[in-house]
């Protein structure tokens, strides 16, 4: 099997995996969205075990490239510059590779403002909540007067 050859498969391997874990990234977008912790982890599960399979496949291309004497650092389209043929096919996979990559940056930054956001919200109303029911230290009234049940106090 030729380099291209072996190179192509690896690449479509890898190709298929960040198919997978875009797909669970988008999903995770709505399961945030409608705060469902358990289906939450549940996805994060299989992301990490997508991860360490795209780990050992990248392990593998590395290994390809150093038995074929290519320097692993050398970016991927200029090593499909060289290579004489299926020079189209890798040229493709590596601009779905790279367009995959980016759209699951991407929905992971917009995961990440919204998990921000749930936590921010989390805290506002742990304050709210705290506060509610915490008697005040300094102030008018009776030293020792129990704090009111009510969230807000509404003067009319």
């Amino acid at each position: 099997m030729s380099f291209s050859e072996e190179l192509m498969e690896i690449l479509k391997r890898e190709l298929d995996i960040l198919l997978r874990l875009k797909e669970l990234t988008f999903n995770k977008t709505d399961i945030i969205i409608s705060n469902q912790v358990e289906e939450l982890e549940e996805i994060i599960k299989k992301e990490e075990e997508l991860i360490n399979i795209m780990a050992n496949t990248e392990e593998e291309r590395i290994n390809l490239m150093d038995i074929w004497g290519v320097d692993i650092n050398t970016p991927l389209s200029e090593v499909i510059q060289k290579i004489p043929e299926g020079r189209e096919d890798l040229a493709y996979i590596g601009e779905e590779l790279s367009k995959s990559l980016e759209e699951i940056q991407s929905r992971n930054n917009i995961n990440s403002q919204l998990i921000n956001e749930n936590l921010q919200w989390l805290d506002f109303n742990m304050n709210l909540l705290t506060n509610a029911y915490t008697p005040t230290t300094y102030g008018k009234g009776k030293k020792g007067k129990e704090a009111k049940n009510s969230l807000f106090d509404r003067k009319v």
